[in-house]
């Protein structure tokens, strides 16, 4: 059984959780859920007060979602990474929390919870209805770290119950904020996403171990930092910078930048996953990008994800990293 641990965004990828469409229900529309597109947010609203069962009423995409996943997964196991899948969720687990937020989804294992170094983290994700996501999780993590002495597992304060939706007051939290270089932690911040609270909670955890969080403002209705840059291998990263209020961090304030424009970044074009520091999976519909990277030695392994990304996410969502080589 290898170790958990992973240390970076391009290190070489080793094992990882890839999601799940079984029994997908997305919950009621509300303002955390204001990112989807204009079809999923008007079936949600005619679909009133429940969850809406998108293989029922999506059934044609909902199986072109279906195999754009299990493609990700055989596309690891091409290249050597080791995939497991999320169970299930029982009867008791998929009306859990129900009372803020109804619907229940194994689609993106990499937001509610997260591996920096080795440390798993539970996160606290402002969507209620995606908290429960932590249990099947943990079936396939807690042995792994059971058998490592230097293993680290973390829950974060859940936010308390306050508005109508349950999203709560905070800490926000989300795996889809954070990226990692070596010690140094990047954690986007905005309306739908990460907040001050959760990266400072991030900060106290992480600094005891020798770790430096930088928080990201992100401008406007974005959902997550991943969804506007990524790094790709030492000194080159892909992003949309007019949506980082602050512009780059300043550990990566030098390093050269693949700049896409707001459609690419709307098309999810920042979502991939590094397989290492020379190959890239990203959506093919990106040919700008593609032959950009190839010039700048890192080889595109095209992975088809619109069926995925129409539910708001891409091939890094559906990713949770579990190990991942040090650059």
């Amino acid at each position: 059984m290898a170790k958990i641990g992973s240390y970076s965004e391009f290190g070489k990828l080793r094992e990882v959780v890839v999601g799940s469409a079984n029994d997908l229900h997305l919950p009621p529309f509300g303002k955390d859920l204001s990112h989807y597109n204009d079809e999923l947010r008007s079936a949600l609203l005619e679909n009133g007060n429940q969850p809406l069962d998108i293989a029922k009423y999506f059934p044609e995409r909902y199986a072109a979602t279906v195999e754009q996943i299990e493609n990700v997964a055989a596309t690891y196991e091409k290249h050597g990474v080791k995939v497991h899948r999320p169970r299930r969720y029982s009867n008791e687990e998929m009306v859990h929390l129900g009372v803020l937020q109804e619907g229940w989804s194994q689609l993106y294992p990499a937001d509610p919870v997260f591996v920096i170094g080795k440390h798993y983290m539970e996160v606290s994700i402002r969507r209620a209805y995606r908290r429960k996501e932590v249990f099947p999780l943990r079936d396939i993590v807690m042995p792994m770290i059971e058998a490592d002495d230097e293993a680290h597992f973390v829950a974060m304060p859940p936010s308390a119950p306050w508005s109508p939706s349950g999203e709560g007051p905070g800490p926000f939290l989300e795996g889809g904020d954070i990226l990692i270089h070596g010690k140094n932690i990047f954690v986007g911040m905005g309306e739908l996403c990460s907040d001050q609270a959760g990266i400072d909670w991030l900060s106290r955890y992480m600094e005891q171990w020798g770790y430096k969080v930088y928080p990201m403002p992100i401008k406007g209705a974005i959902l997550h930092a991943l969804g506007i840059m990524c790094m790709l291998k030492e000194g080159l990263l892909m992003a949309h910078l007019p949506a980082l209020q602050d512009g780059l961090p300043e550990p990566l304030k030098e390093w050269d930048v693949i700049e896409i424009t707001e459609d690419e970044m709307n098309g999810h074009a920042t979502v991939g996953v590094s397989l290492d520091d020379k190959h890239h999976m990203i959506n093919p519909k990106f040919d700008r990008i593609m032959e950009l990277l190839d010039k700048l030695g890192v080889t595109p392994v095209p992975t088809p994800c619109d069926a995925i990304g129409y539910w708001g996410g891409a091939i890094r969502c559906i990713t949770l990293p579990l190990v991942r080589d040090p650059t």
